[in-house]
């Protein structure tokens, strides 16, 4: 598995990514572009042991992606969503502190 430090709008390719309360996202980058938060399957780090699970709006669907502001190992990711699915509304997404990011899948070939 590739691991990934940092992950900005020209990025292509299909990553996962997990923040210090265990939670883990999946993003797809590219032409088609979504996030999709998981269950957490991990414990939190420490830090997070007592901030109990957020539980989400659209949570284990895919959300389309509108843009990302950051997304970066050793920080809060900030993503840009429309989750009403009107292309207009935009929903800001921020996370605890991304612990990881993995390619999973590289983009097609054309």
């Amino acid at each position: 598995m590739v691991r990934i430090e940092e992950l900005t709008d020209t990025d292509t390719g299909t990553f996962a990514f997990r923040t210090s309360t265990g939670s883990l996202y999946r993003i797809a980058l590219g032409d088609s572009r979504s996030l999709t938060h998981l269950p957490a399957d991990q414990d939190p780090e420490a830090a997070y042991r007592s901030a109990g699970v957020s539980v989400l709006r659209m949570d284990t669907q895919e959300i389309p992606l509108l843009g990302i502001g950051k997304l970066k190992v050793g920080e809060r990711a900030i993503l840009f969503l429309d989750i009403l699915g009107d292309g207009i509304t935009v929903t800001t997404r921020d996370t605890s502190e991304v612990v990881s990011i993995h390619l999973l899948r590289n983009p097609r070939p054309d």
